[in-house]
């Protein structure tokens, strides 16, 4: 394997200590994805259109038989800084729409952070300052060695598989009362006694710094924009209360407790693209969950909703792709940039190994028929 490490380009974790061996693709870090998308990467799989596979590639009869509309909405997961660019580009000039493959869960937290702010942290400060993380939902799918990071802290860590309305109620409660609406009344209802909300309030009464993490699935089906408005109010609440730890001496200050987010939110540089140009998320509606025909990149999530035409990543078959082109990968064929999922810092990729495919944005402009 190469004595020196790379920057992984795929997750938003961007894990900068992966050494990989040229010829197979093998690595030698405990994340699946990374082993997967790698092999991938190295051996690449062949194109093909159903179930046949193809050799040569006559775009004009490819774009026909994918009967694509005429701006099609494609599905581009990890784009780099340059694809991101260009993909802007293509957006304004209406050759296609945008969708990034968000959750409910993600949607509802963009939503309430755009309306209310959000106190946030870094990865590189949450492991050095907390002393709790309350982690929500599951963490393993999209970004695999985020456990591993955090545990790097040495700090105590809580597992939430979901958070509840009624969860999230309770805590405001201990801070001293919420007023909600019917809905959110009526929901706070629901027992919430298996979650132990007390015993929250209390490992983050007696914390200095606490990192509240979310993960995948993390609140309820149906009810993510309630609990996701809940979760950043509450955290806003908690810090505009500054609970103290301890009364401490006359004179002296008293230490407050204090609670933070931190997201590795997915496509962090197509995001930031967008807002540098346009001073907003897309013109195309970006983070609304519009049905993709195109995907770029292997598909991400538990449920993927089948396309006409898989660009380059892993091969997801003809269930899920029905047809499959390959495509060089930044930081594995060319170099590149990108941001960490928390926004926090910019990372070289390199590329380390050859290609005889074109780039990924390049296929998607070919299928697109733009020159």
């Amino acid at each position: 394997m190469p004595s020196d490490p790379i920057v992984c380009p795929f997750c938003p974790l961007c894990c900068d200590d992966v050494r990989v061996d040229a010829a197979s693709g093998e690595t030698d870090v405990p994340c699946d994805l990374a082993r997967l998308e790698l092999a991938a990467a190295v051996r690449t799989p062949t194109a093909r259109i159903g179930s046949e596979s193809i050799d040569s590639i006559d775009w004009n009869a490819l774009g026909e038989s994918l009967a694509l509309q005429p701006t099609p909405v494609v599905e581009f997961n990890g784009a780099t800084i340059a694809e991101a660019k260009m993909l802007e580009t293509l957006v304004t000039e209406g050759q296609m729409q945008l969708r990034i493959a968000d959750t409910a869960c993600a949607r509802a937290l963009d939503q309430t952070i755009a309306r209310d702010g959000l106190l946030g942290t870094t990865l590189g400060d949450a492991v050095r300052r907390a002393e709790y993380f309350w982690v929500i939902g599951n963490l393993d799918p999209r970004t695999p060695r985020l456990k591993e990071r955090l545990n790097q802290s040495g700090a105590a860590m809580e597992y939430t598989p979901t958070a509840t309305i009624g969860l999230l109620s309770r805590l405001h409660e201990l801070l001293g009362g919420l007023a909600v609406d019917s809905a959110v009344d009526s929901a706070a209802a629901v027992d919430s006694s298996g979650a132990e909300p007390d015993r929250l309030h209390e490992h983050f009464r007696n914390s200095r710094s606490t990192v509240v993490v979310v993960g995948e699935a993390a609140f309820e089906s149906g009810e993510e924009v309630i609990a996701g408005e809940l979760l950043i109010r509450w955290i806003a609440r908690w810090n505009e209360t500054a609970l103290p730890i301890s009364d401490g001496h006359e004179g002296d200050d008293s230490i407050v407790s204090r609670v933070t987010l931190l997201r590795l939110t997915a496509d962090q540089n197509l995001r930031t693209v967008m807002r540098w140009r346009n001073n907003q998320v897309s013109p195309s509606d970006l983070s609304s969950p519009l049905d993709p025909t195109i995907r770029v990149g292997s598909p991400v999530g538990e449920f993927t909703a089948p396309v006409r035409l898989q660009i380059g990543g892993v091969d997801p078959g003809q269930s899920c792709a029905h047809a499959y082109l390959p495509a060089s990968m930044p930081g594995v064929h060319h170099a590149d940039t990108t941001i960490r999922g928390d926004g926090s810092v910019t990372l070289p990729l390199t590329g380390w190994t050859d290609s005889a495919y074109p780039r990924r944005v390049e296929v998607l402009r070919r299928v697109l028929g733009v020159g």
